[in-house]
């Protein structure tokens, strides 16, 4: 039997909190108006849905052979999700659902597939969506979206500032999960000045365990900067939690290595380099890279961090991007 859609789920899968904490979204945005969530439907499955959400409220119209003063109806609509915290799906799953769809007797039905896509899609679901045209006579809609698109859709600038703070808290878990690629266009640039020993020694950046000036959002290079210019550049390899001697935590990691390696690096150098300063937070860092990238506006930093989307750079890798960050400004990415 299945649940209903709730803030304390229980749910111990990811992939089923991952479902749970999308689909409460969806009721908070359609119980502010059910506009709202016609228009992110049809954006998502690319059929307007704008006369089927909601109730509608009709005078005076002739239905069979009666003309009623008022009328009160509402549409029969159903959409199927099946998520994945990858890029796969099966096929023979996917088929099932749309045969489960199609016993569904009246309304519009659609099927999505919500994912950890990255790039061209657009021939992945060929089958399924033979299926929808020529088994089902295109009475069954098939939609893959990507968590990316997904947030997106349902980050209409209309919404109340409740429902909008509900959202971005969504994109942050998300982005922690590892379910946006947004996190891979991120230049996480620290202010190093303090204690630049740490990363050019140690190759670790290191701060206190908490929220405020510390928390970091997931990004895939550091940068080290100090008396105005970014330095280093490295791929940040795993962000690790350490609490105490016996209890650390990865937050996050972008690279394919064990999660209890990380872990144990990270415990030995707070030993090395912190001894006894828990909680600490531990950036694991990958080989660092010459660069020149230069504040070109008046002072120093104002916070300990500045983010900066290098998308547009094209970079392959680490060693590019320092290459191709050498005598830029921050103004120009900025």
């Amino acid at each position: 039997m299945g649940k209903t859609i709730s803030l304390f789920s229980g749910y111990s899968q990811k992939e089923n909190r991952t479902t749970n904490y999308c689909l409460l979204a969806l009721k908070m945005i359609y119980e502010e108006n059910p506009k709202f969530l016609a228009e992110i439907l049809s954006g998502l499955c690319g059929y307007d849905m704008s006369e089927d959400v909601g109730v509608k409220f009709r005078q005076q119209e002739r239905k069979a052979g009666s003309v009623p003063d008022g009328l009160i109806t509402q549409k029969a609509f159903t959409v199927f999700i099946e998520t994945k915290n990858y890029d796969w799906f099966y096929d023979k799953q996917l088929e099932n659902h749309l045969d489960a769809l199609n016993s569904e007797t009246h309304g519009l039905k659609i099927l999505i597939a919500l994912g950890n896509f990255e790039g061209d899609i657009s021939k992945r679901f060929e089958k399924i969506k033979g299926l929808c045209e020529k088994k089902y006579r295109n009475n069954i809609f098939f939609s893959a979206v990507s968590f990316e698109d997904f947030i997106s859709a349902i980050d209409l600038p209309t919404l109340p500032k409740n429902v909008s703070d509900a959202i971005k808290d969504l994109r942050a878990y998300l982005d922690e999960e590892g379910l946006l690629p947004s996190w891979q266009n991120w230049l996480d640039v620290i202010n190093c000045a303090g204690l630049p020993d740490d990363v050019l020694i140690g190759n670790v950046y290191m701060c206190p365990a908490e929220g405020g000036a510390y928390s970091h959002g997931r990004c895939k290079y550091f940068g080290m900067y100090r008396q105005k210019k970014v330095e280093k550049i490295a791929i940040i390899r795993a962000v690790v939690d350490v609490e105490s001697e016996s209890k650390a935590k990865l937050l996050w990691k972008n690279v394919r290595e064990k999660t209890a390696d990380l872990l144990s690096e990270a415990q030995k150098k707070i030993n090395t380099l912190r001894p006894g300063e828990y909680p600490t937070r531990v950036f694991l860092l990958g080989p660092l890279h010459d660069t020149e990238f230069i504040k070109d506006t008046p002072g120093g930093m104002l916070g300990s961090k500045q983010y900066f989307n290098i998308s547009k750079l094209n970079a392959e890798d680490e060693v590019s991007l320092a290459d191709l960050l050498k005598g830029r400004t921050w103004s120009e990415l900025c």
